[in-house]
């Protein structure tokens, strides 16, 4: 009853919302609810109940056994026969088998419903938001990358936006989270995440999280509430994990092929905003409609941006560079010795002097990595699926050389070009030096007919240019040309002496005055 009183004073006295009662409570929603809106507080007629007297002492560690279970797969599971057995060895248990089943099968069914109920669909008030980081790749310069993004979600309206990045670190998801707030011109008052390491230090009982100082500093400057997924249960945002998937299939294959991770934004800014014209899956109206209703919702922005930055210390070496995380970066305008501040920013590293000087500003190394590509395999299916081969997504991101080279032969070439170009990366080559090979081989005007030779030749010459030429080794030449060694001065016998004072040779006669 001084439960009740409690819930009843926090939603008349405190104004609490029923959600926030369910928190401070520690009861269902549902309970918080009923108790917090009962107005008929008159005792009701007591209906016998259906005691068991035998189980009622045993309850608590069935159903504490039965909740176990539940986090178990299913052959790993109790059966009430089990149950019934470790009931009698452990605890003394008199009841019949016939009992434990009967108790055992109408709890199931209830833990069962008490579960789904936490997995339905909730009805999200507007302007609320998912967020979670998901893989995929691009296409930069020729090069394949793979990156992280960003996706944010509106449960209410299914809405969604996504922010390509390199890495999943705090400085990345802090400026991917402020780029959205600018976008949809607010802030979400309240923004669900899974317990990522850019936000979370350590996680606790119950709803304890120890938070990274940027990130609660983050938090406070926007004001919004940040809620954290229970240890293994994504589903409890289960929403995002569908956004994160849609926008993978959706937006990201095939791989874009853009210069920057601003040109990919800028696309996927656009896709969102088009996405929003589709029909809501349950609604019968478009997202567009109902994003109106989520932007209502949402906390105004700050005056004041807010960086997202952390700071680190280091010490320039013997070589004039500055080391953190496994990066490496030159600053030659620093002292050897010197300690200074790192600003590392989700895409640049500013360095400072000990007097606040900036020294430099960098590019942060990670986002210039690239993917190395399997070519190796993709020409393995090429082979296989010669028909198919144009029709893949990486066969338009080979180097133009070989794709050239592929192209421009008869149909029955095809397959034949396909086998000598794996053949070459079996063997170790890189598939850039054999587009270099390509190249030059272009040059001698080889391709009107296959010349595996010439362009091997070309391709060991660009691979190992200090490499002595090996003697032709070839067995067409007779030998009697072979050992023919020819004698100069016969061709002097061929020329009469009148032909050195100017004259013109015609067959055997000599022309006087000829030039």
């Amino acid at each position: 009853m001084a439960q009740q009183q409690y819930i009843k004073h926090l939603y008349e006295k405190e104004e609490c919302s029923i959600a926030e009662i369910s928190r401070r409570v520690g009861v269902n929603w549902r309970t918080a609810a009923k108790y917090a809106k009962k107005d008929d507080w008159n005792k009701p007629i007591q209906q016998t109940k259906r005691r068991q007297p035998v189980m009622e002492p045993f309850l608590d560690i069935v159903d504490t056994w039965l909740m176990e279970d539940m986090l178990k797969p299913r052959k790993e599971r109790r059966t009430a026969a089990s149950i019934h057995r470790q009931l009698v060895k452990e605890h003394g248990f008199q009841g019949s088998d016939r009992t434990v089943r009967a108790y055992v099968s109408r709890r199931k069914k209830e833990l069962y419903a008490e579960a789904q109920e936490k997995y339905l669909r909730l009805e999200h008030p507007p302007g609320r938001a998912q967020v979670d980081f998901g893989t995929s790749h691009m296409v930069w310069d020729g090069a394949l990358r793979e990156i992280k993004y960003l996706a944010f979600s509106f449960p209410y309206s299914n809405a969604g936006f996504c922010i390509p990045l390199p890495c999943e670190n705090t400085e990345c998801l802090l400026y991917a989270m402020i780029r959205v707030f600018e976008w949809i011109g607010g802030v979400p008052p309240e923004i669900w995440f899974d317990n990522l390491s850019a936000a979370v230090v350590s996680v606790g009982k119950g709803e304890q999280r120890e938070l990274t100082e940027t990130f609660r500093r983050f938090m406070l400057h926007y004001r919004f509430e940040a809620k954290f997924c229970n240890a293994s249960k994504g589903n409890e945002k289960g929403h995002v994990e569908n956004k994160v998937g849609y926008t993978r299939r959706n937006w990201l294959i095939p791989y874009p092929t853009v210069s920057s991770y601003e040109e990919l934004t800028a696309e996927l800014y656009r896709l969102a905003l088009e996405d929003m014209q589709r029909p809501h899956y349950e609604k019968k109206v478009t997202i567009a409609e109902l994003w109106e209703e989520d932007k209502k919702a949402l906390l105004p922005l700050p005056t004041i941006p807010f960086e997202p930055v952390r700071f680190e210390t280091a010490r320039i070496n013997k070589y004039g560079q500055v080391q953190f995380h496994g990066e490496v970066y030159s600053v030659p305008s620093a002292q050897i010795g010197e300690r200074v501040l790192l600003k590392l920013w989700w895409d640049r590293v500013e360095v400072f002097s000990r007097n606040e000087e900036r020294l430099a500003s960098l590019p942060r190394r990670y986002t210039l990595k690239t993917q190395p590509v399997d070519w190796k395999g993709y020409f393995r299916i090429f082979i296989r699926k010669p028909r198919g081969a144009r029709h893949a997504t990486m066969y338009r991101f080979l180097p133009e050389q070989v794709r050239q080279y592929l192209e421009e032969c008869d149909p029955a070439q095809y397959q034949e070009r396909l086998r000598f170009i794996h053949t070459l990366l079996e063997e170790g080559f890189t598939i850039e030096a054999i587009a270099q090979a390509l190249e030059e081989a272009t040059k001698c005007q080889v391709y009107h007919a296959l010349d595996s030779a010439l362009i091997r030749h070309k391709l060991y010459r660009i691979t190992f240019p200090d490499a002595p030429l090996e003697t032709l080794n070839e067995t067409y030449t007779p030998d009697s040309v072979r050992r023919y060694t020819p004698e100069i001065k016969a061709y002097d016998r061929l020329v009469p002496q009148a032909a050195r004072k100017g004259g013109e040779l015609r067959g055997q006669a000599i022309v006087e005055g000829a030039m």
